[in-house]
């Protein structure tokens, strides 16, 4: 993506925030920034003259042509409330556009979050957290600068710089103006090629910055299993490495920086220099005052600043759109779900049907092989098989992680593929093989079910998931944080809580994904009694590894490299002596062996 590309995908961006549609406030807001914004220039081009008189005055009162000593308190008092009016508007303009430019962060901060989580599920498994969340952070910072220092700080700088050497030409003559914009022109032209140079660094500098936050954040996540291998210096290694390359393009960024602000001082200064020298002849001739010495001295210092803050802003500017382009890629990425189908379930009955069903995570490996099987109203339909069998696909499928490649999933004869994910995924409660917890409290976790769900209707999903009375042990109680991912809680509790979870949503279809199958023998029969319980005369639907889960089931589906090779109940499938009898008796085994 070139820079003209950015910055056009920029001013798309911004512009709904600029001007918010059905927002009179926020526009109000824009307005009055824009008028303190000139009036803070106006006050600021009127002080130097002001000073220039000021001299002129004092100069008058010690030759003796006049005793007035009120004409110079008087201008400088015009001078001091000159300054301090440029002040008070420019922090005016700061106060009232703020509003503008956080609403403008928040929005896009949430519209990239709502973007994230319309990806495929194929996005998330392939992203780096710690490298994501610096895309974001960069670009909505980006935003925020190009938004604060583009319309508020290079515009007005720019025709402040043709107004003071305007000003300068009408005062002084034609060869201050011509050496003003030369200055000027020859400052832009150098910021322009060294700036060009120094983007390499940048873009270095944010490859090795993402690769630091993603190791950061991968190892810290990881932390247990660190401490089971004893890798610590392992991957305090691998995080030195990535640092190691961060600390040379910081440096060599570095370098190039000092490299720019050394040019850009040397033209601005010599400019400055050779003003001030030609007022001194222009002095000796009589063709300007003592004044007008200051007048012009204090112009020009008074270019330096917008033209040194101008050298600074395009740089940063450079690299903003440098570190907008990972947020623009995020935002390039499509929504899993692009036919905007809006159509919602009919929930009369909560039957699964899939018909003919085949799919692929890769053209060479074909994961799901022409399947079919219904789970009817109020039935309980198990699926096992060996591992890679395909049966955690079928739960993606089902709730539209993916869409099948050829065939059709229905839900209560309803063609998922016609229907919203919000509607389908309302009806369907989950229960997972590994269940990860967010970083709060144990209430917080089994109420994200349904976040509109009443303290009581809490407790009694506790209850029924039969966790809590111990959460009642707890110090804090149902106030406990659980920890990252929820390692405060054994397995055991971490799945009472998804089930608490999964009760409190109220759904029509219950989908048991390998619920107990990380879990030891004892607290697997406990787990699964708080199973059968919650699931009595629902639709059910379960990934079983261990068969002893899938026994009771109305149906039992035998998964094989993709395939349906024996179905039926607990009891039908022992005496095929198939592949379902096959793993049985090995399990079966297993168990007396531990025993």
């Amino acid at each position: 993506m070139n820079d003209r590309s950015i910055l056009n995908k920029t001013i798309q961006l911004l512009f709904p925030f600029l001007w918010p549609k059905n927002h009179n406030g926020l526009k109000i807001r824009i307005v009055l920034a824009i008028v303190f914004l000139l009036l803070s220039k106006i006050t600021n081009l009127i002080s130097p003259p002001i000073l220039g008189s000021v001299v002129d005055s004092l100069t008058d009162l010690t030759e003796g042509m006049h005793e007035l000593t009120i004409i110079p308190i008087a201008l400088i008092i015009a001078y001091g409330l000159s300054r301090i009016a440029t002040k008070l508007f420019g922090e005016l303009r700061n106060a009232i556009f703020s509003k503008v430019s956080q609403n403008a962060i928040r929005q896009l901060t949430l519209n990239t979050f709502a973007h994230l989580h319309s990806l495929s599920l194929q996005f998330h498994l392939n992203r780096k957290t710690g490298a994501l969340s610096k895309f974001i952070d960069r670009g909505t910072k980006g935003v925020d600068f190009l938004m604060n220092y583009v319309l508020f700080n290079v515009i007005p700088t720019i025709i402040e710089i043709f107004f003071v050497a305007g000003i300068l030409f009408v005062l002084y003559g034609f060869k201050y103006a011509v050496v003003t914009l030369v200055t000027i022109l020859l400052y832009i032209y150098l910021t322009y090629i060294i700036t060009q140079w120094r983007l390499k660094f940048r873009r270095r500098m944010n490859e090795a910055d993402n690769m630091v936050s993603s190791k950061l954040v991968d190892s810290l996540l990881n932390y247990e299993t660190v401490k089971y291998f004893n890798n610590e210096n392992y991957e305090f290694d691998r995080l030195d490495n990535s640092l190691k390359d961060y600390e040379g393009a910081a440096v060599e960024n570095e370098f190039s920086l000092s490299y720019l602000n050394i040019t850009q001082t040397v033209v601005i200064i010599t400019g400055i220099t050779l003003m001030l020298s030609m007022s001194v002849f222009d002095i000796k001739a009589g063709a300007i005052s003592i004044g007008g010495f200051v007048v012009i001295n204090a112009y020009m210092f008074q270019l330096y600043q917008p033209l040194n803050f101008f050298g600074s802003v395009y740089r940063n500017i450079r690299q903003s759109l440098t570190d907008m382009e990972n947020l623009f890629s995020l935002w390039s990425e499509k929504p899993y779900e692009t036919n905007q189908n809006t159509n919602l379930l009919q929930s009369t009955e909560a039957s699964i049907r899939f018909e003919n069903v085949s799919f692929d995570y890769d053209v060479r490996r074909t994961i799901i092989q022409n399947i079919s099987f219904e789970v009817p109203d109020g039935k309980k339909v198990a699926i096992v098989g060996p591992t890679g069998a395909g049966k955690s696909t079928i739960s993606r499928l089902l709730f539209k992680f993916y869409n099948p490649k050829s065939g059709s999933i229905y839900v209560n004869n309803q063609n998922i593929k016609e229907i919203s994910q919000q509607s389908l995924r309302k009806i369907i409660g989950v229960v997972p093989q590994d269940t990860v917890l967010f970083n709060e409290t144990i209430y917080y976790n089994i109420s994200y079910g349904n976040p509109e769900a009443s303290e009581q209707d809490i407790y009694k999903a506790a209850k029924n998931a039969d966790i809590h009375e111990f959460i009642k042990t707890l110090p804090d109680g149902y106030n406990t944080l659980v920890g990252e991912r929820g390692l405060k809680l054994s397995g055991g509790e971490k799945q009472r809580v998804a089930i608490a979870r999964a009760i409190l949503k109220k759904p029509s279809i219950f989908f048991f994904d390998e619920a107990t199958s990380a879990l030891d023998t004892t607290t697997e029969k406990e787990i699964q009694k708080n199973l059968e319980m919650i699931s009595n005369n629902k639709t059910t639907l379960v990934i079983a590894h261990r068969l002893s889960t899938a026994a009771d089931a109305d149906n039992i589906i035998v998964l094989d490299k993709g395939k349906i090779i024996e179905q039926g109940r607990h009891e039908e499938l022992l005496k095929l002596n198939g592949k379902y009898s096959e793993m049985w008796n090995k399990q079966k085994n297993i168990i007396s062996d531990i025993n």
